[in-house]
């Protein structure tokens, strides 16, 4: 048998030669099985055994590489987070071969550590576990920054919480061992091991777990900056979407604006603009002008109201905001209706009622505030227009009154085939509220386009061309079913006058209207002809007229109040029936005697004088003038 020679003597080639052979299998050699093959050769004995240990730590080594390459690798394969997180702690407590691994995520906004990961606990305490700021082994990894470890916990002097040391007692941890998670100076989390047991964590231990919590921390801060990124590409795909739908809306607004400014450039009016924008919009449209929306009964008075309800409350601050801010707005309490204020140059405001079908879409409101404006700057050409108009209306009318014009003359002057200047004509006298004068003008005219009219300081002076009168017998009825002479008191002349007597006529008719002033009348309509004697008695000084009834009429007045009769009455039918006692006894439905009896009582008060022709004519034209007064 061969052997090998040393100072302790021959040793057998063949135990050797087991003994490398064992070692290069990967067995593990302990003392003792040493001392079988060497017997008393403590130098080999030793030098196999720190052999063996060496390869050992060299086989762990490699396994723990092996490891952290595995990890590597499921970095790049795996995008689960929470998947490969779990897989990092199971692979920590495998490596270490501890009893618990655990995985927890620092967040700084509240400065805790959570619970995201864990392998070997048995209550639900640990996952459910938040550390605060500074507590116990956890709170000093973080602010150190360092790995932390300790064979006992409960001899820490750490600062301990109630919370945190309940789930330490109820995995019964003892030995605990910590390593940040840090990336850039940015601490994410800590990685911890624990024992249920006492253990002194070697060092190789402390670099394994340190190592799995650097792929930690790479998993975290990739899972951040792929959270940020989905956030970023999400926000984006949004801000895109909101840009086109943007871009879309601004797109329709441009045509709607397009369409409408056609409408005004080819002369359209407020109709067209409705249908556009009820077609656009798949509503119904209406405008209300400033005296409907004025009027007590509004809105109930208005068809387009139907079958909704509306407070008037609520319109009218809607309206009120439009007008504030030039926008339309939403009329509460009145599902997808909406409210734009159409303003003119004459400060008044018009309303154009909007009501959707559906929800309206994005714009919608905008386009209801385009056509508001679209229907302002109409509203504002047609009264521009009308007061062109007007003001040639006023100026023919006067110069036809005064006469000191030639007719082709002033044919050249209008410019336009809309107004009759042929004789002869038809005078009207109009006074109502000076500040409808000129809504009263624009409701004749949309009457009868062909009329001339003009300011006079107490109305207006209307010219009416026979011609037109012909034409339409029932003008006048038309003009009062208008609504334009409303609360107006009107003086309507059957006669024609040719241009010579004009002036007299306006003068009379004036004078008519002024008398009529005096006895308290202020609306209606009336001939002038009805008035003629009074206007011829007191059309220079018609504020003589009051002073002439009572000079003639107070006497009887005080009479009848004092004695309870009925004088004026009986005076006033007894001229009425021919002076004749007995027809006017049947008119009043008294006795004969009864009149005589009045009558002597009226020659007592007024005395015998009034029985004759002048006496009597005065007194009867002021018992008419009374009667009149009294009708109204």
């Amino acid at each position: 048998m061969t052997g090998i020679d040393d100072e302790s003597g021959t040793v057998s080639a063949t135990a050797v030669a087991d003994i490398v052979r064992d070692l290069s299998r990967g067995i593990d050699l302990n003392r003792s099985a040493l001392s079988d093959g060497l017997e008393d050769h403590p130098d080999l004995i030793d030098s196999f055994s720190d052999l063996s240990a060496t390869m050992t730590r060299w086989k762990q080594k490699d396994r723990e590489r092996s490891a952290l390459l595995e990890s590597a690798s499921e970095l790049i394969r795996v995008r689960d987070t929470e998947k490969l997180l779990q897989k990092l702690v199971d692979r920590a407590r495998t490596l270490i071969g501890c009893d618990i691994a655990y995985l927890s995520q620092y967040y700084p906004e509240t400065d805790d550590l959570r619970v995201q990961a864990s392998r070997g606990a048995i209550s639900a305490n640990l996952k459910e576990l938040r550390v605060p700021p500074g507590v116990g082994l956890a709170g000093q990894v973080v602010r150190d920054r360092a790995a932390q470890w300790t064979s006992n916990y409960d001899l820490t002097r750490l600062p301990h919480e109630r919370r945190v040391d309940s789930a330490v007692k109820a995995e019964r941890m003892e030995s605990l061992l910590g390593v940040p998670m840090v990336v850039d100076g940015e601490v994410l989390g800590a990685l911890f091991a624990a024992n249920r047991y006492p253990h002194d964590f070697t060092t190789d231990e402390i670099t394994l777990l340190s190592a799995l919590a650097d792929h930690a921390s790479v998993v975290l801060k990739t899972a951040q900056l792929m959270g940020d990124l989905a956030e970023a590409a999400q926000a984006s795909a949004e801000a895109e979407e909101t840009a086109a739908a943007q871009a879309s809306t601004l797109q329709r607004l441009v045509e709607v604006e397009e369409q409408l400014t056609q409408l005004v450039l080819q002369g359209q009016g407020v109709p067209a603009v409705l249908d556009a924008i009820s077609e656009l919009l798949e509503a119904d449209a209406i405008v209300v002008d400033s005296g409907r929306l004025g009027s007590s009964s509004f809105p109930a008075d208005e068809a387009f109201f139907d079958g909704i309800t509306v407070d008037d409350a609520d319109v009218r601050t809607a309206l009120s905001h439009s007008r504030s801010t030039g926008r339309s707005a939403q009329v509460a309490g009145a599902q997808h209706m909406y409210v734009a204020s159409v303003a003119s140059h004459r400060r008044q405001h018009s309303a154009l009622f909007v009501r959707f079908n559906d929800e309206p879409a994005d714009g919608d409101a905008n386009i209801v505030a385009q056509a508001a404006q679209t229907l302002a700057l109409i509203r504002m050409n047609e009264q521009a227009r009308a007061d062109a108009e007007n003001r040639v209306r006023g100026e023919l009318a006067v110069d036809i009154i005064a006469g000191t014009r030639d007719l082709s003359e002033l044919e050249a002057r209008s410019r336009t085939g809309s107004f009759s200047l042929s004789g002869p004509w038809r005078l009207m006298t109009i006074q109502g509220d000076i500040e409808n004068d000129d809504r009263i003008a624009a409701r004749l005219v949309r009457v009868e386009p062909r009329i001339l009219m003009t300011q006079r300081s107490p109305g207006i002076t209307v010219l009416l061309p026979s011609a037109v009168i012909r034409d339409r017998p029932t003008l006048d009825t038309l003009f009062e079913e208008s609504g334009a002479l409303e609360s107006s008191l009107v003086i309507i002349s059957d006669t024609d006058y040719d241009r010579k007597q004009l002036r007299t006529a306006e003068d009379e008719m004036w004078s008519c209207i002024r008398i009529l002033n005096s006895l308290g009348i202020s609306e209606g309509i009336f001939p002038p002809e009805d008035f003629a004697p009074y206007t011829a008695m007191f059309g220079t000084a018609p504020e003589q007229t009051e002073i002439f009834m009572q000079r003639m009429l107070e006497p009887l007045r005080r009479w009848d109040r004092t004695h309870s009769a009925e004088l004026i009455s009986t005076l006033r039918e007894y001229f009425e029936s021919g002076m004749s006692i007995r027809r006017t006894a049947t008119q009043m439905s008294v006795h004969v005697n009864t009149v005589k009896q009045r009558l002597e009582r009226a020659d007592l008060v007024l005395g015998q004088e009034w029985r004759t022709p002048e006496r009597a004519f005065r007194l009867q034209v002021a018992l008419r003038l009374d009667k009149l007064k009294s009708s109204f």
